[in-house]
């Protein structure tokens, strides 16, 4: 664990900060420290990442400028990556932790589900995305979000749309389901890495 363990055996994580800079973004990620906050240049997608930041509780904060004008879906990759290289080095190796989270959330009509696998291995999996844009956003940009994550944190992902025809609530059930499902995951458990291999990938 990237951290030390008190005497009442909690694990205090040191905070991890990770910069990607590319011709198109600059994406900065902080983990760990204090409050949590979201700034990138197209708003939805802003909205939706405040949204799964507060449902995870872990403190964090998520800043991208650069191309949207040509395809906002550059920005959306490139957060996902950093902020799952950001969870990798926040949790090496994915030890001492739960490993996996799943969620379930009602947002109005809609109805998101959520599997997590902090598995070492890469695989984003979506069921019945909604199609259309939200917010003057296309939906396939918060695909490349969830995509970018799972390469960069090398973990696992099932999203299911159960439910409801409001896009944006069945976006937002996702993004908060994601959040729910990594506060299981990172929860702190004793016994190392929980794997029968004894170790992640």
């Amino acid at each position: 664990m990237n951290g030390a363990q008190d005497e009442g055996g909690a694990v205090a994580l040191s905070p991890v900060a990770l910069t990607r800079t590319t011709r198109e973004t600059d994406v900065a990620v902080r983990l760990g420290g204090d409050g949590s906050e979201a700034s990138t240049p197209i708003p939805i997608f802003t909205h939706f990442l405040e949204a799964m930041l507060r449902t995870w509780g872990q403190p964090a904060a998520v800043r991208a400028t650069g191309d949207v004008e040509v395809d906002p879906h550059h920005l959306a990759e490139d957060v996902g990556i950093v902020l799952g290289q950001a969870l990798g080095r926040f949790l090496p190796g994915y030890t001492g932790i739960a490993r996996y989270g799943w969620s379930i959330v009602p947002m109005d009509d809609a109805l998101a589900e959520v599997a997590l696998d902090l598995s070492g291995r890469a695989g984003c999996h979506v069921t019945s995305e909604p199609e259309g844009p939200v917010g003057g956003v296309d939906g396939e940009v918060f695909l490349e979000f969830f995509e970018g994550f799972c390469r960069g944190g090398t973990l696992t992902l099932h999203i299911a749309f159960r439910a409801g025809s409001n896009r944006h609530h069945r976006w937002e059930g996702a993004f908060k389901a994601l959040g729910l499902a990594l506060r299981a995951a990172t929860a702190p458990r004793e016994g190392g890495v929980l794997s029968t291999k004894g170790m992640i990938g």
